[in-house]
Formats: C-alpha cells, sequence, structure tokens
C-alpha cells in the first residue's frame, strides 16, 4: 500500500473519529442531561424538621459598615467590629456610637471591665469602651493568623490558626503558655486547622474550649495545658459538622451550652455540655442561597443569639420560642 494512500485513510479515520465525538458531545441532547454522580449537592441538606428549630428570629437590622468583623455583647449593647470601626447599637437595633480606630479588626470580645479587644492578623489591641487606644501588643510574627481571643480575669486566650496553637498571655502581651501543641503524654491531639478558622471561649467555670476545627471537635483544657474532655461529631447531616472545617464559629453560654455556626452550609445550632444537639437556632434555608461564611455568634443571659450575617450585613437576633 502507497504512502499517500496510507496518509489519506489516516486523515479519513482521525475526521470521522473528531466527527463522532461532535455529535456525541452536541447532537446527543439526551445524554447531555445525564446526571453527574460526582456533583457535591448540598440542596438535600438546606431543609430541616421544622421541629427541630426551637429558635425563632426576632429581629434583624442592617450594619452600614464595608467591612464585618465580629460581634460581641456588653451590658446589653451589641458591639460590632467593622474593618477599623467600632460600632455599638441598643437591644432595639439602634446605633448609639461609632469610633474609627486605628486597627484593622479580625475579630473582637469584651472584659469584664467593659474594654474592647481587638485581634488584627498579627497583634492584639486593646481599647477602652469610649474607643480610645490603651495598649498595643507585639507582632506574635509574619505567620500568625489570630482568628479568635478571649479574656478570662487576668488571662488573655488567642487563637492562632497560622501557627496552629492557642496562647495564654497576660493582659500585657506576655505568653504565659502555649496550648494545644501535640502532646501524647497530656492526650494532647493537635491542632488541625485547614482554614482560618479557629474559634476559642472561655466558660462559666473558667475553662477554655477551643475548636479544632479540622477534627470537628470541641476540645477543652485544664490550667497546665492538658487535655480535659472533648467532643465532637462529623457529617452532613444536622448533628454533626460538616466540611473541612467547622464549626467556624461559637459560643457559649451561661448554662455551659453551646451556640455553633458553620460555613459551607451556614447554620447554627444548640449543642448541651456534653455535646448533644438540643436544636436548631437558624437552619440552612434562612440563610441566602449563596451565602458560605458562618455568621460570628453571641450570647446574652437571657440564651438569646446575636448573629452576624456577612452575606445580608446584618446583625439578627434569635430567642427561644
Amino acid at each position: 500500500m502507497n504512502r499517500k494512500l496510507i496518509n489519506g485513510l489516516l486523515i479519513f479515520f482521525a475526521l470521522a473519529i473528531m466527527a463522532i465525538i461532535v455529535w456525541d458531545f452536541v447532537g446527543n441532547k439526551a445524554g447531555k442531561n445525564v446526571p453527574n454522580p460526582y456533583e457535591y449537592n448540598i440542596d438535600e441538606f438546606r431543609k430541616v424538621d421544622s421541629l427541630k428549630v426551637i429558635y425563632k428570629e426576632i429581629l434583624n437590622f442592617p450594619v452600614v459598615a464595608d467591612v464585618l468583623s465580629g460581634i460581641a455583647i456588653s451590658d446589653s449593647l451589641i458591639i460590632v467590629a467593622a474593618g477599623n470601626e467600632i460600632i455599638k447599637f441598643d437591644i432595639s437595633g439602634k446605633e448609639v456610637f461609632r469610633k474609627a480606630i486605628q486597627d484593622s479588626s479580625i475579630c473582637l470580645t469584651v472584659d469584664a471591665n467593659r474594654d474592647i479587644w481587638i485581634a488584627t492578623r498579627h497583634y492584639i489591641a486593646q481599647y477602652n469602651s469610649n474607643g480610645s487606644l490603651l495598649n498595643r501588643w507585639n507582632s506574635f510574627g509574619d505567620r500568625s493568623v489570630i482568628t479568635s481571643l478571649a479574656v478570662s480575669g487576668d488571662r488573655v486566650f488567642v487563637a492562632d490558626a497560622g501557627n496552629r496553637i492557642v496562647y495564654h498571655c497576660d493582659k500585657t502581651g506576655k505568653i504565659v503558655q502555649k496550648i494545644g501543641e501535640k502532646n501524647g503524654q497530656n492526650g494532647v491531639p493537635g491542632y488541625v486547622i485547614p482554614s482560618p478558622f479557629m474559634d476559642l471561649a472561655v466558660d462559666d467555670e473558667g475553662f477554655l474550649w477551643v475548636v479544632n476545627t479540622g477534627r470537628h471537635s470541641f476540645e477543652n483544657y485544664n490550667a497546665d495545658g492538658s487535655l480535659r474532655t472533648s467532643w465532637g461529631i462529623a457529617g452532613m447531616k444536622i448533628e454533626g459538622f460538616s466540611g473541612c472545617c467547622n464549626p467556624a464559629e461559637m459560643a457559649i453560654m451561661d448554662d455551659n451550652s453551646f451556640v455553633t455556626s458553620e460555613k459551607g452550609l451556614p447554620r447554627i445550632k444548640l449543642y448541651g455540655q456534653h455535646g448533644e444537639l438540643k436544636g436548631i437556632i437558624a437552619p440552612p434555608e434562612s440563610f441566602n442561597q449563596d451565602s458560605y461564611y458562618a455568621p460570628d455568634v453571641a450570647v446574652d443571659a437571657n440564651y438569646q443569639v446575636f448573629a452576624l450575617d456577612y452575606a445580608r450585613k446584618q446583625v439578627r437576633i434569635f430567642k427561644l420560642k
């Protein structure tokens, strides 16, 4: 067989194969409607049993700001960190205070003296209730990604997702102790933090709780840094925590129950102090369809839950039914 004939046949077969591929892709409309068995679809988890929803939304109001960073409650005031601003609202949602600050906030907390503690990416700043700077700590380093802080008496706890560690500091910024480093003798498994979400809080008895988001677990520490107890449930169903790193936000009530907030599939839930699901505060369907980030959450003495909804740029208040 001569070379010209061979080349002609090769070109013919190549064109025929290309025609089949194009026809299959464009012309076979039935084939285009075949569902993808590997598609990541969470629609079935957006709706939950209404009987499990034990809270109702009683109020929401807008926060006029370019960036929203975090929320805290102090003396019946709602305090929002908004980039380089501190904004206060009364319980009715009326804005009563706004102050520009020097530090760009990631999150905030308020101590018993009403001082406002702002976390930036690398360091902590302390302001009084009027927004005047009291103290600014040294940086924790270029690798640090601070995601949460809590003040309990003279103790300040700082979650550093970048270095995967919790710092126990005094109020001047001196590191007293590092908590959460992997230690088999103390039963500490070490933090798995796939993304910059790592929350912490101190309970009514003064014990530190840290969310080990990659493990979907809550870890409770003794004063010496040893692991006291832990609990957690992984899974897409309402009882568990889904995705790579949840719950992204949390708060602890006066009865030591936990309010949890998840990203990816936003939902806010209430768990008992031993990790049993008590009910749903805000189901996924109560958030915008395109919402991704977990609302930051805070609680008051009346067991109300305050959620900072980043997609709607609102504070939303939920009360037990």
